[in-house]
């Protein structure tokens, strides 16, 4: 048993590996901060190594020299805790600003309490380790030992350790780096057209009937206004209308199934004409469905009502949605159940009755008799869970859905003839075992909509990972008040997108400001939020870890040319070119971020697989793979080469008067 998120499996687990991600990077980035205090405090303890072996030398106690440094780790740690809290809640507060608006609200910026007491358990155990580093260069029986590797530099220890944690942080840009390239790949490769090619780079308005418009005829009027005033820009190749944009949150109905070519049983009913005088008869309100109304005329789908005894001995109780036949062949949909009143019961002996309406029959009488009809046979009770569309009938052409049994309405039906719908391939094969045309589903308020077609699913985006079961209902029959165009365009541009909503602006009758956008933008805000926002959180822990990882190369550089300054100054003395040594330099530097590159590509091809359970890209990224690298070995050589210059301008006399 799974909680309930309000999402389908595969976006609750893309959700949460994406969080597993943002839980990797931040611990990296924190993992190359740890490394950077550690590498500080180690070069602070090499530089203090002398004055504590004197100080042992002279007989110091040892409690004493462990309380001063675990003092100093405190404060340190202290006031780095507090600054590091005070960043936090500002970030809390800054980085929300940073996103859409859709974004923020999907981010909840919520302390994790855990998280932070192991951040500050691990932060506070470096700082306090490293700092007490000194002490382990002191020996108990011989102080003097350290006084003479002091002047030969740090121990072999202390170097590999440094050495180590400079690799370490090198391979943890490589890794974010790595990941942040991958992912934004991803992401473009996402918004990259799919069959949908034909649009080239679509746009979207999202347009809105102003609710005077209660006549859906006056608000298709509207909405073919604005078609027109939009067809009339340069560059558009088509145009088809939406309740639903790929990409942003389906609307879901559960939908009764009534599968094709059903075998008819003839039944006997008796047939009346609905009169003012038949309305005295039954009770109100009706038992299932509705009541004739002002949408049934002599034009529209012929309906009919029955009694609770026709829909019960003949309809097997459930007749809301089904449909007989007449003596004629002519379709009649029952539209609602009545229960007679109770004198009206006894007069008519429970007889199994059928309603016409009278606006839909010639010379309506109040009685005509028995009448002999056809009826299918009840199928097995099924539901359907299907993805609804509201569409127009250019949708078909301009999304390549192309029929692969019946038809597809090629204009749009009549909002007064019989309600019909198209399926996609998906739903066809699941619900009606591939054989769908002719058959129908039915809503839960009993409307009847027949299958007059099944299409053959393409996606318009990549980004568009799985084909839900989806029917597709015909905007003049099912009118929706807010919809949205999609105008395909071969380049698409800030002008072009002005030069649109002043155009639809111009249409009269809707509502002010119809929001016009691209589709790789409104992608960007819908479904694929969570993987741009992944990209940017990952890219900025990789900047940021950048930067702290050159901050730490450049300070381990440093203080290993600071130890070496010696031997520099002696060589310099001795004729040695200075291009030689900033060469020495600036290959341990680069060892050193190589090393680190080559276990972060080690570990990337790993991390790799995983990420593409986020954001698959086709293709390979031999890119995303050399810029890791060459980034580690920019940073490492600007990192390296301020201190190979600074160890070009030592004195050898200041030295040896220092020593």
């Amino acid at each position: 048993m799974l909680p309930y998120t309000g999402m389908t499996p595969e976006v609750t687990g893309g959700v949460s590996r994406i969080r597993t991600l943002l839980r990797v990077a931040a611990g990296a980035v924190f993992l190359v901060a740890c490394a950077n205090v550690a590498l500080f405090l180690l070069a602070r303890a090499s530089v203090r190594s002398h004055e504590i072996s004197v100080r042992v030398a002279l007989g110091a106690a040892r409690g004493r020299l462990v309380t001063q440094l675990l003092s100093d780790s405190v404060v340190i740690s202290v006031t780095g805790g507090a600054f590091g809290m005070l960043l936090a809640a500002w970030t809390v507060r800054i980085i929300p600003a940073l996103f859409f608006d859709q974004d923020a609200e999907r981010l909840v910026f919520a302390p994790d309490l855990l998280g932070i007491a192991a951040a500050c358990a691990a932060g506070i155990g470096i700082t306090v380790v490293c700092g007490l580093a000194p002490l382990l260069d002191i020996r108990h029986d011989n102080p003097a030992a350290a006084l003479n590797r002091e002047s030969a530099g740090p121990s072999k220890a202390m170097s590999r350790l440094r050495a180590t944690l400079v690799m370490a942080q090198m391979t943890c840009c490589c890794l974010l780096v790595i990941s942040s390239g991958l992912l934004l790949k991803g992401f473009r490769a996402a918004l990259e057209t799919g069959s949908g090619h034909r649009l080239g780079r679509p746009m979207l308005a999202t347009l809105e009937a102003p609710l005077r418009f209660e006549r859906p005829d006056l608000g298709l009027k509207y909405f073919q206004e604005a078609e027109d005033a939009a067809k009339s820009l340069a560059g558009i190749t088509a145009t088809a209308w939406m309740g639903t944009v790929p990409g942003d949150r389906p609307a879901w109905q559960s939908l009764r199934i009534e599968p094709a070519q059903l075998p008819l049983r003839g039944v006997v009913m008796d047939l009346a004409a609905f009169t003012p005088r038949s309305l005295a008869l039954v009770a109100l309100p009706p038992v299932a469905g509705r009541m004739f109304g002002g949408v049934d005329t002599a034009r529209t789908c012929r309906v009919a009502i029955v009694n609770e005894e026709a829909a019960q001995v003949l309809l097997d109780g459930d007749a809301v949605g089904r449909i007989v036949l007449d003596p004629d062949g002519r379709r009649v949909e029952i539209i609602g159940v009545v229960a007679m009143r109770k004198t009206a019961r006894t007069l008519a002996r429970n007889r199994p009755t059928i309603y016409y309406y009278a606006d839909q029959t010639p010379n309506p009488r109040d009685r005509l008799g028995p009448v002999r009809f056809r009826v299918p046979v009840r199928p097995r009770a099924a539901t359907a869970v299907l993805e609804t569309n509201v569409v127009s009938a250019s949708y078909f052409e301009a999304m390549s859905l192309l029929p692969i049994a019946g038809r597809v309405f090629t204009a749009d039906p009549s909002p007064l003839a019989c309600r019909v719908g198209v399926i996609n391939q998906e739903a066809a094969e699941l619900y009606f075992g591939g054989n769908a045309v002719g058959g129908a589903v039915i809503d839960a308020a009993g409307r009847r909509t027949e299958i007059i077609g099944v299409v053959h699913p393409a996606l318009l985006r990549t980004s568009q990972r799985r084909i839900e079961p989806a029917i597709y209902l015909p905007m003049a029959q099912d009118f929706l008040p807010r919809m949205t165009l999609i105008l395909g365009a071969r380049e698409t541009s800030g002008a072009l997108l002005s030069s649109l909503r002043r155009r639809l602006d111009a249409a009269s009758g809707g509502a002010p400001r119809p929001v016009v956008t691209t589709l790789d933008e409104r992608l960007s805000r819908t479904a694929l939020a969570p993987v741009r926002i992944a990209a940017m959180l990952v890219g900025a822990a990789a900047v940021i870890a950048l930067t702290l990882g050159g901050l730490g190369l450049y300070g381990a550089m440093t203080e290993a040319a600071r130890q070496r300054r010696r031997e520099i100054a002696v060589r310099i003395a001795l004729g040695a070119q200075g291009w030689r040594v900033i060469r020495q330099v600036l290959a341990e530097g680069i060892r050193l971020a190589g090393a680190g590159a080559v276990a972060g590509m080690l570990g990337s091809f790993v991390v790799a697989r995983w990420l593409a359970r986020i954001a698959s890209s086709p293709g390979p990224s031999l890119w995303v793979w050399l810029a890791a690298p060459l980034v580690l070995f920019a940073a490492a050589a600007i990192a390296s080469m301020l201190p190979a210059r600074r160890a070009l301008s030592v004195d050898l006399l200041t030295i040896m008067r220092d020593n």
